[in-house]
């Protein structure tokens, strides 16, 4: 909560890389750091969506990090490719991830 500045600090500071985070503007902070959760969660939509929710990346994009993350030959062999929905909590992927 803290480095996200959702709770800001009464004392002391938060330094990343020599910057302290209170001097930063909240959409820069939170744009840049992220927390990767030990549960993958993913949203109803399409799998495009879940990849790049704000729509900043070229599709090339995101066919390379499928491909880093050995993600891509699987997506694929589905029918919409990117565009292709994920069932309610991934539902579908079960047998995947």
């Amino acid at each position: 909560m803290a480095l996200f500045r959702i709770l800001e600090p009464t004392t002391g500071n938060i330094v990343i890389d020599g910057i302290d985070i209170a001097s930063l503007n909240l959409l820069d902070l939170r744009s840049r750091i992220t927390i990767i959760p030990q549960e993958p969660i993913l949203f109803s939509g399409s799998f495009k969506l879940n990849l790049d929710p704000c729509g900043i990346y070229r599709e090339e994009e995101l066919w390379r990090a499928l491909d880093l993350a050995h993600l891509g030959a699987f997506m694929r062999t589905l029918p919409n490719g990117l565009n292709s929905q994920v069932g309610e909590c991934g539902s579908n992927l079960r047998c995947v991830l």
